[in-house]
């Protein structure tokens, strides 16, 4: 197992703030769009048409909206540590681009299950292009070992004392060895 320097600072990441903010978006929309637009869970899989009630411009049915529920709590989930932030913004991004492209293809919903119209196409189309770009975003602010001053890192001076130590050590080494020599060479 790998230990890492105390010295190194991984930097900030770009993209757990913004999947966040994202997947909190998408929670609401998905909530509010239970309580006040399509709340009905019909389906007819595959090779049927299925309609919704349209929130904020967008239709959808209780599928539709339980997708934004789905996708907004694995973000926020996610979001917490860089790498599944970059994660799940990259699945998520790629299920959103999935069923934009589905929805356009098919006409008016995603295999009989998801409402869709236009403006839905849209709106998923523009979530699959922001959460695949923000899964991109890198760590930046890095700082390397050689980077670091004394006032950044703690234990610079405990690690000079400890040199200044050694040398003294090592010089008072060589010149009582140099004495006990003159002390020899003294003795008749």
């Amino acid at each position: 197992m790998a230990i890492r320097d105390r010295r190194t600072s991984p930097g900030v990441s770009l993209a757990k703030g913004p999947v966040s903010i994202v997947g909190m978006i998408l929670l609401a929309y998905g909530v509010t769009g239970l309580i006040f637009g399509g709340n009905t869970f019909d389906s007819s899989p595959l090779d049927g048409t299925v309609d919704g009630d349209t929130w904020l411009g967008i239709e959808g049915n209780g599928w539709s909206n339980l997708l934004a529920i789905g996708a907004g709590g694995v973000l926020m989930f996610g979001a917490q540590l860089h790498w599944s932030a970059k994660t799940t913004a990259l699945l998520v991004g790629l299920a959103f681009a999935a069923a934009a492209i589905i929805a356009t293809i098919d006409g008016s919903d995603v295999l009989g299950i998801f409402a869709a119209d236009d403006a839905t196409k849209i709106a998923w189309a523009i979530t699959a292009v922001v959460l695949i770009a923000l899964a991109l975003l890198p760590r930046v602010g890095r700082k390397e070992p050689a980077d670091t001053t004394e006032a950044d890192d703690p234990l610079a001076a405990d690690r000079g004392r400890e040199e200044r130590f050694e040398r003294d050590t090592e010089r008072a080494g060589r010149e009582e060895g140099a004495v006990s020599e003159r002390r020899m060479e003294r003795r008749p």
